[in-house]
């Protein structure tokens, strides 16, 4: 049986092949033209496919972690495991921030546990201390069957906490998991300078929301940049804003995506009377000051930035069909000094509320529907063209430009 839209096997399209890297099995999604195709569905469910992303994409790229604030002052630490991987984000006695992997050097205990401030970090195993900026201090009665100590001064610096690379940009903390390629700046291109004016770096984190969901990372991160499924799934939320779309970053050849939504007020409200907000930052280039920008920073990273703050998406992958996702609501440091913030801000977060979780509901029965021996994936409406550029952006790294 043909499936005529693909001219591939229906079944193909589901059951996860053989090998899931040859580059035949993608000739739709690469081919461009009028009629453009999404990844085959067994990408989305596949073991073999998802490591190779995590390999080949995730773990030598840039990801957005967390925000920097997390550890506003010298000794602060925070805890997470991000891609399944404990970390501590840590400010050192040098003012500078750091992530090294929550695991002792000497058994791999998770040396750290929550948030707070400390002069050092003591294995709960066997009392290995490090410092803040990673370094073993001390490793007691560490001896060899001679009595001799295996750590000493001429080796020291090899016991010491792994630090995982990172850099920041507009007070997010980017991490990658392999060291070499290129800089957070260079991966970022175009983004910094573009949306300078709002001022990333001087917001603060009022809220955060985070859903564990039963879907591949590409389920949201796809849905984001869909704009086919607006009238239908938040027809009495988005759908109700009418903006032009005038103003949009060329196809870029990197890692971004920047759209400009011109029209009065912010969407990180919605069009209704009873949706109070702030007024928009008085800083805001005046080209930007009337209308949002959508934003995604490929792989897992959107943002949506209105006049008056901005919504930090995160899309974390767990596992082939599991993925995590931290919505972070940003707002300026003078606005949150605001007498009345909590109040008005109660407003951007019913918001938040009906549309995320809109979306987040839309994701999870798309995975749903993704594992039905049905399912199928047929050609792409124009307005699902990012899904398209988003797929190829994940080919380009996980198969090669080149492969063909």
């Amino acid at each position: 049986m043909l499936d005529g839209l693909t001219n591939a096997p229906a079944s193909d399209l589901r059951i996860e092949p053989e090998n899931v890297l040859d580059p035949r099995h993608f000739a739709a999604v690469r081919a461009q033209g009028p009629r453009l195709h999404a990844l085959p569905l067994w990408c989305y469910s596949s073991p073999k496919f998802f490591q190779a992303e995590m390999e080949r994409l995730f773990y030598p790229g840039w990801n957005m972690m967390e925000r920097v604030e997390r550890v506003p002052n010298k000794g602060d630490f925070h805890t997470l495991t991000f891609m399944n991987i404990p970390l501590i984000m840590v400010r050192g006695s040098d003012d500078k921030v750091r992530v090294f992997a929550n695991t002792c050097r000497h058994r791999g205990a998770v040396i750290a546990e929550g948030s707070g401030n400390c002069k050092n970090f003591r294995c709960p195993y066997h009392a290995w201390v490090y410092s803040l900026e990673g370094d073993l201090l001390g490793a007691q009665q560490y001896d060899d069957g001679e009595d001799k100590p295996i750590v000493t001064d001429a080796n020291k610096r090899e016991y010491g906490l792994i630090e995982i690379p990172s850099e920041s940009w507009g007070g997010f903390l980017f991490v990658k998991f392999r060291k070499g390629g290129e800089s957070l700046q260079d991966f970022l291109g175009e983004v910094p300078a573009r949306l300078a004016s709002h001022r990333l770096e001087d917001m603060v984190c009022t809220k955060q929301l985070v859903f564990d969901m039963e879907a591949n990372w590409k389920c949201f991160v796809e849905n984001y940049s869909d704009g086919y499924h607006i009238p239908t799934v938040h027809k009495d939320s988005l759908a109700r804003w009418k903006a032009k779309y005038t103003r949009q970053a060329p196809p870029p050849s990197g890692n971004y995506t920047i759209a400009f939504a011109e029209h009065d007020g912010s969407q990180l409200l919605l069009p209704f009377p009873d949706y109070v907000g702030f007024p928009p930052m008085p800083q805001i280039d005046k080209e930007w000051a009337r209308g949002t920008f959508f934003t995604t920073i490929r792989p897992g990273m959107m943002m949506t930035m209105g006049n008056d703050g901005a919504l930090a998406f995160r899309c974390e992958p767990i596992g082939p069909t599991k993925s995590r996702l931290t919505v972070s609501s940003l707002f300026p440091k003078s606005t949150v000094a605001r007498n009345d913030f909590e109040e008005i801000a109660k407003n951007y977060y019913r918001r938040n509320d009906m549309v995320v979780r809109e979306d987040v509901d839309i994701s999870l029965k798309q995975a749903a529907g993704i594992a039905s021996p049905f399912a199928r994936m047929v050609t792409l409406q124009k307005l699902e063209k990012p899904l398209n550029q988003i797929a190829n952006w994940v080919l380009d790294r996980v198969i090669g430009k080149d492969a063909a």
